[in-house]
């Protein structure tokens, strides 16, 4: 699991950055001074660290340069309400990655993380393209999402049209993320579930079905899916999911369209 660690003397900045990225899979650790902020750094040692400019106990750019002496290849993003030139010129100076201007949005942080990340492994040559497994009866709704995807993200995709065949797909990909209908042919989609967390425990699995019964959600749930999506399935709404998992994951890497 990636850590973040957010240093802020303002506790609603730090809660919200914790909450928007706690969600979607990080660890977030939190710290009001430099001085904890080293502590945590040198014990826990984070691949991300949001600070601000202005902390009680030293200045945010003597920090990071602390920061960056102590690790290298950590990724920094400045945070801090005053957006002036000088401010920034002096971050990057002194190894910013990048720099966010107060008031912000969730979206735009997680989308700033979501690059750097992206960046550094890419140049480390670390990132792995994930895999990603449709089950589901209907050839016609499989091809719809396998398009969908396929042309919004690097990935590998794999398809199944019922249980076993599900089954025996996820023993020998150990797919990342798996698309799951609840009612096929061969096993139901609970005894899919129930397999695959035996033979691919990591797997995360995204239940699509036109069942709308709270009970086989909760089931679906119970069992091992990590998220449902009732079907006729929204294609936003299924990409906001897909990219969350691939982002908790560390793997996600957006095609240019």
């Amino acid at each position: 699991m990636i850590k973040i660690l957010v240093v802020d003397d303002e506790t609603g900045i730090c809660d919200t950055i914790k909450k928007t990225f706690a969600y979607i899979g990080f660890s977030v650790l939190t710290a009001t001074t430099g001085q904890k902020a080293l502590k945590i750094l040198d014990k826990e040692r984070p691949k991300i660290v949001f600070l601000d400019v202005l902390i009680p106990d030293r200045s945010g750019l003597n920090l990071l340069q602390e920061i960056k002496q102590r690790d290298p290849g950590v990724i920094v993003i400045m945070v801090t309400a005053k957006g002036d030139g000088e401010t920034r010129a002096q971050a990057e100076a002194f190894g910013a990655d990048e720099f966010v201007v107060k008031p912000f949005s969730r979206n735009y942080l997680r989308d700033v993380v979501v690059q750097k990340i992206g960046e550094v492994l890419d140049k480390g040559g670390h990132m792995k393209v994930p895999s990603i497994l449709l089950v589901d009866d209907e050839q016609e709704f499989r091809k719809t999402i396998r398009e969908f995807i396929s042309n919004r993200y690097e990935c590998r995709i794999e398809e199944a049209g019922d249980g076993p065949g599900a089954v025996d797909a996820a023993k020998r990909i150990q797919p990342d993320v798996i698309f799951l209908d609840i009612k096929m042919p061969g096993f139901s989609g609970i005894e899919v579930i129930q397999e695959i967390k035996k033979i691919s425990p990591q797997s995360r699995m995204i239940v699509l079905s036109a069942w709308k019964s709270a009970e086989v959600v909760s089931q679906a749930i119970h069992t091992g899916a990590a998220d449902y999506l009732s079907k006729p399935v929204s294609l936003a709404a299924l990409d906001e999911k897909l990219k969350t998992v691939l982002i908790s994951l560390g793997k996600l890497k957006v095609k240019a369209q």
